[in-house]
């Protein structure tokens, strides 16, 4: 196991005024989780290359399982497997002589990660988890994936309410199975939850919540060196730091989305160097409900069936007004997301 390395920051908390920002609206919702209360958090986008309109959104509902939904926001499928909190997928991981994609969860009922498998003719989730991938997290939370460029190497990194964070190796195991072993250990000074990973830049980008955002190098050799790169109190931010997600486009270019919870805001930086501040927007009210409170988001640039052809950001909405009923997840055009923020310089 490569060396265990520790990183802290020290967490504060500072008070921002609800700022003006443009807004959008969503095209669609998907059907609302099964359970009632703060139960919808983080969904996953899984692009389905050889035919788009059969692409995913999975969302987790905290209190029951996972939910997997079609485009147009429809269930297609629900594993009542318990409290799972985030969730990701990526391509290309190499089991029983073919690659194929790959959905992690956080499962709190265990301080574990399930591991789950997308059937190609059914398209519908398929367990492969290695008996139960244990953590020695006391309450593991957020979760989020990264692909090695250089090797094709996958991991999935999770965290604590307590700022640790873990970087496991997922592995291939016997029958078709998967397993992980722990590589890497750092830790935040307050509480965490989202983050992501840019597979491209190598770059882990991950939420304290009540203090703002940092970067720090995905590789599991690499130092556990925090960067902070935007806070709270700037007008950019309003505690908590909720959802993380990366618009990565093919040229290299891209964004990253942030959710401000605390005044239903989402914020948006460069994917370049840096990760310069580019502008905010709000998803408000239009064909459905606006969004408020909003925990976890995916993005991707992906070209899908209309009106997503130049990708498509999904949110969880923590107020499902309209009608009123339990939590679910908008889906948002990137293209009027692209229509409001400055353009990139």
């Amino acid at each position: 196991m490569a060396a265990i390395m520790a990183a802290s920051l020290a967490a504060c908390t500072v008070a921002a005024p609800r700022t003006v920002a443009p807004t959008v609206t969503a095209t669609a919702e998907t059907q609302p989780v099964g359970t009632r209360g703060d139960a919808a958090d983080d969904p996953a986008i899984w692009v389905n290359a050889a035919a788009p309109g059969e692409s995913l959104v999975i969302g987790t509902d905290k209190k029951g399982g996972l939910a997997v939904y079609r485009l147009d926001g429809s269930l297609r499928q629900f594993l009542p497997i318990g409290r799972v909190n985030n969730v990701d997928v990526r391509d290309g991981f190499p089991l029983g002589g073919r690659t194929v994609p790959i959905v992690t969860a956080s499962d709190r009922d265990r301080n574990a990660i399930v591991i789950y498998t997308i059937a190609p003719d059914t398209l519908e989730l398929v367990d492969v988890t290695d008996g139960v991938v244990g953590t020695n997290l006391s309450e593991i939370y957020g979760l989020c994936m990264y692909v090695e460029p250089s090797s094709g190497r996958h991991y999935v990194f999770v965290n604590d309410k307590d700022g640790r964070y873990q970087q496991h190796e997922l592995e291939p195991r016997p029958a078709g199975r998967v397993g992980a072993r722990l590589v890497r250990e750092f830790r935040l000074g307050g509480q965490p939850e989202g983050c992501a990973a840019d597979d491209v830049t190598g770059w882990l980008y991950v939420g304290e919540e009540t203090r703002g955002f940092f970067r720090v190098r995905a590789a599991a050799d690499a130092p556990a060196q925090l960067e902070l790169v935007d806070e709270v109190g700037t007008g950019h931010l309003v505690a908590d730091v909720e959802g993380i997600a990366i618009h990565a486009k093919a040229d290299g270019t891209g964004y990253i989305v942030v959710s401000s919870q605390g005044d239903d805001a989402f914020a948006i930086y460069a994917r370049a160097p840096g990760n310069a501040f580019v502008g905010r927007f709000r998803v408000t009210a239009g064909a459905f409900d606006g969004v408020s409170g909003t925990d976890g988001l995916d993005v991707t640039s992906a070209a899908l069936p209309a009106p997503y052809e130049h990708g498509l950001l999904v949110v969880q909405d923590d107020a499902n007004t309209a009608p009123r009923a339990p939590q679910n997840f908008k889906l948002v055009p990137w293209r009027d997301v692209q229509q409001v923020i400055p353009p990139r310089r």
